[in-house]
């Protein structure tokens, strides 16, 4: 087979292409998570027109990433099963979730605690997956809420 330097440019372009994802679906699973608690819209867009390489650091200047490597094994193990325990902390949460639908704080006795609520589809297209409206399930949803106090999760309901 003879070399044909056409497909070698088309190829090199679309694996650049590639490397950016244009969608946070395509991104891997703990990237796609942290593109979430991004708050911001165009920290958002930025994150995604990074390659894989370029993420880490970008998360570190915005302090989501000190913030993972803060949680203890156990609870970065749990976040990829999407599973919260109460003793966890707070951010766990919000990798293993998403950013809450709503959140208040509250004085308890002298102790400031904040409530976080999270919806979750249990039907439609987005069964399973967690919102930040239940108008976004297109189906049935339920709600979780978290209570925290000093960063760590001190009860979890759920009120439906």
């Amino acid at each position: 087979m003879r070399f044909q330097p056409p497909r070698l440019v088309a190829l090199a372009i679309s694996l650049v292409a590639i490397a950016c994802a244009n969608s946070p679906e395509r991104l891997p699973e703990l990237d796609r998570r942290f593109y979430y608690n991004l708050e911001a819209p165009e920290d958002q867009k930025e994150f995604l027109e990074l390659r894989d390489e370029e993420r880490q650091a970008f998360l570190a200047r915005k302090g989501l990433w000190e913030r993972w490597l803060a949680l203890p094994p156990k609870e970065r193990e749990a976040v990829g099963r999407s599973d919260v325990e109460v003793g966890f902390r707070e951010f766990a949460a919000f990798m293993a979730w998403g950013p809450p639908a709503d959140t208040q704080t509250r004085d308890r006795t002298g102790r400031k605690v904040r409530i976080h609520t999270f919806i979750r589809c249990t039907s439609g297209p987005k069964a399973g997956r967690y919102v930040r409206s239940n108008l976004d399930c297109d189906g049935t949803s339920s709600e979780t809420q978290i209570s925290a106090e000093n960063g760590v999760i001190v009860e979890i309901r759920y009120p439906d």
